[in-house]
């Protein structure tokens, strides 16, 4: 099949409808030959192509790369954008990862719904390798999917090429007369990957043929595997949507808690532990008493188990509580700082804070201190704040990051608990509902997805 018909046919197979396509372009072999058969393909199928070229600035060179790919995309009529990114050469996970960090986060930034990128059958060999030899589970043995999501983005990263051997890149690229430039990193041998492919690779093709293939085809089985154990960890405990939690079921075997941990972990971005630590975790997180309240600190986050559900939380770490105070001078918004989130105050009728709001009464918000009381109906008792949590099923390490409101010394409202009787608006008249939108950064957020809309 020709390179046009397999790229086309992945096309109407992988990316249907009329997406947006990017090229994630570098200027060698590879991405050009990507630029040249998108640029041919894609239109007519009603994809647009546009290119990006991620400058690391880390080579003599990069101008001239830079140069190469913007005389590619303008000879095909393809719009280019060039990104020139910093990267750290003294950072702690590697000069390659990090440059590697900061292409992917031009990559998530795009506003076309697909990235293409030119790794091919070699790439994925050489991946599965590196991953075997440092020990890799399932996920890791899956090496580079063809398509998939980049965290934290909508952006799709495509591969089109991924069952093509690097060779037949090259024909093409001759027969169409390609120029593209070569890294001269690519030579040292200092680098794990290109250890692989100018060492040990060559004495693979010597005495197994097709090895590449079989590598590939080794690589979907463990995607395949991986994509069940994913299935078994939700019908485990483990929720859809990152952050909403693990249920603990100790009835289960220790394999099957290990791969729902290990899911769940996966899903919340954390990294993963070895396989002590995971056990170990595992037998804190499900071996405790039902009612016990666990706390493990893991990759900057802390776990946190209560009621028998599993949530992930940031910033709590040796937390102390803190004071804080933001004014509030009856703006329609407020920016609470310091990644606590913004409240907006709405306006309603019978519901919220009696309208007018007078903007000199000290109005502020602040953290919990301790002791807090408050009355939400008229002629009502007067309770205390941790009582009405703990009624409203407010987990305990959730509760010093809710913003109260205050008008002076008087409690006026607390996000999913309500306003003060005295200060509330009365049936029929105008109020101002208030709405508190959490930081992601704050771990209520981040129990809640970050989505969290409480009032």
């Amino acid at each position: 099949m020709r390179l046009e018909d397999h790229v086309a046919a992945r096309l109407r197979t992988v990316v249907p409808g009329a997406a947006d396509v990017c090229v994630g372009l570098s200027g060698g072999l590879d991405s050009v030959v990507l630029l040249d058969l998108l640029a041919c393909v894609a239109p007519p199928l009603g994809h647009r192509v546009s290119a990006v070229h991620v400058h690391h600035g880390l080579s003599p060179n990069a101008d001239a790369w830079a140069a190469l790919c913007a005389e590619a995309c303008s000879a095909r009529g393809v719009p280019l954008d060039v990104a020139r990114v910093r990267v750290d050469r003294a950072a702690p996970e590697g000069l390659e990862a990090a440059a590697r960090a900061a292409r992917y986060a031009v990559y998530a930034a795009r506003t076309e719904a697909v990235v293409a990128l030119a790794h091919h059958l070699d790439d994925q060999a050489e991946t599965l390798l590196l991953q075997l030899l440092r020990g890799t589970g399932l996920r890791g043995a899956a090496a580079m999917p063809e398509l998939r999501t980049l965290p934290g983005s909508a952006v799709r990263v495509f591969r089109p090429l991924l069952g093509v051997a690097r060779d037949r890149l090259r024909e093409h690229a001759l027969a169409r007369g390609l120029a593209w430039a070569e890294d001269e990193s690519n030579a040292s041998l200092a680098m794990d990957r290109n250890y692989l492919r100018h060492e040990v690779m060559p004495r693979l093709d010597a005495r197994f043929a097709g090895w590449r293939d079989a590598a590939a085809r080794f690589a979907r089985h463990a995607a395949a595997a991986d994509a069940l154990l994913d299935d078994l960890a939700r019908a485990d405990g483990v929720t859809g949507a990152p952050g909403e939690g693990l249920r603990v079921d100790a009835a289960l075997p220790a394999a099957r808690r290990a791969n729902a941990l290990r899911a769940f972990l996966a899903g919340a971005g954390l990294a993963m532990p070895g396989t002590a630590r995971l056990a170990e975790m595992a037998r804190q997180l499900y071996g405790a008493r039902p009612d016990a309240r666990v706390r493990i600190e893991h990759d900057g986050a802390t776990l946190v188990r209560q009621r028998g559900v599993v949530h992930i939380a940031t910033g709590l770490a040796g937390h102390a509580r803190q004071p804080w105070r933001v004014a509030w001078g009856g703006e329609s918004e407020v920016d609470l700082g310091a990644g606590r989130g913004r409240v907006s105050f709405e306006p309603a009728t019978g519901t919220g804070l009696a309208a007018p709001v007078d903007p000199i009464g000290d109005w502020h918000f602040a953290a919990r201190s301790g002791g807090e009381r408050l009355r939400l109906a008229r002629g009502g008792h007067t309770r205390t704040l941790k009582n009405l949590l703990q009624e409203a099923a407010v987990p305990e390490w959730q509760r010093e990051h809710l913003p109260l409101l205050y008008q002076g010394a008087r409690l006026a409202w607390v996000p999913g608990i309500g306003v003060a009787a005295e200060l509330a608006c009365a049936p029929g008249c105008a109020g101002l509902l208030p709405r508190w939108r959490p930081g992601p950064e704050t771990a209520f957020g981040v129990a809640f997805g970050g989505h969290a809309v409480l009032e």
